[in-house]
């Protein structure tokens, strides 16, 4: 199978390095993007874009973390009758209609954003919630330099999704609670589930649980 791993515009590839490790030692192909100059740009489609261009004829699951998920149907609009959606604690878009990334905290994100620039992911939290999550402190280091610092309007710019993308077959990996509700979105449609535990960045502190799941579900994957 080959993998496309799309990161959150908010961090970097290294988020997926691991992961494509172990999924090639498996066998599999994958692809992995780096993403962090069109989130950079501060308009969504560019990301959308830049994400479209790293798909191949073969490509067949696109998987996508964190906020990654929001565009993984119009990444993959063009190629829906052939390609599997997978959400990585990864939120899910609406079926249809225009929306924009992270509706639900926009305004949170204005009031942090500084010349209508968001500062790094990691200043978005005290010191102890990244150690928490990166407790290694070379992997930490790796992953907090690769993080870009992203235009408000990345966030502000609406895109239309993809009419009744979600009625094609798609699979969810659950890591923290935060997307509880787009796993149990994700069952109701049919989709395989898988619940890993731990947390968000899991994907860099575990890569060989996650790809081992990503790998279960090219044959489990309704």
């Amino acid at each position: 199978m080959r993998f496309l791993l799309i990161h959150s515009p908010l961090v970097g590839p290294g988020t997926w390095r691991g992961v494509a490790a172990v999924l090639s030692s498996l066998g599999h192909e994958c692809e992995l993007p780096d993403l962090r100059g069109a989130a950079q740009s501060g308009e969504p489609q560019q990301f959308i874009d830049a994400a479209r261009s790293a798909m191949t004829t073969d490509t067949g699951m696109v998987v996508g973390h964190s906020g990654a998920g929001f565009f993984l149907p119009s990444i993959a609009a063009a190629h829906a009758q052939t390609v599997r959606l997978v959400f990585v604690d990864a939120g899910m878009p609406p079926h249809e209609g225009t929306a924009t990334a992270n509706r639900d905290f926009i305004e949170q994100l204005r009031s942090m954003a500084v010349g209508g620039i968001l500062p790094p992911w990691s200043s978005w939290w005290s010191d102890d919630v990244l150690t928490r999550l990166l407790p290694d402190p070379a992997q930490r280091l790796a992953i907090e330099a690769e993080l870009p610092e992203v235009p408000l309007t990345f966030y502000e710019t609406p895109i239309v999704i993809p009419d009744n993308w979600d009625e094609a077959p798609g699979g969810f990996v659950l890591l923290g609670e935060s997307y509880r509700a787009d796993l149990a979105r994700a069952a109701s449609l049919g989709w395989a589930t898988v619940e890993l535990g731990g947390g968000h960045l899991e994907l860099v502190n575990r890569p060989d649980a996650i790809a081992r799941a990503l790998a279960a579900l090219t044959s489990t994957t309704h």
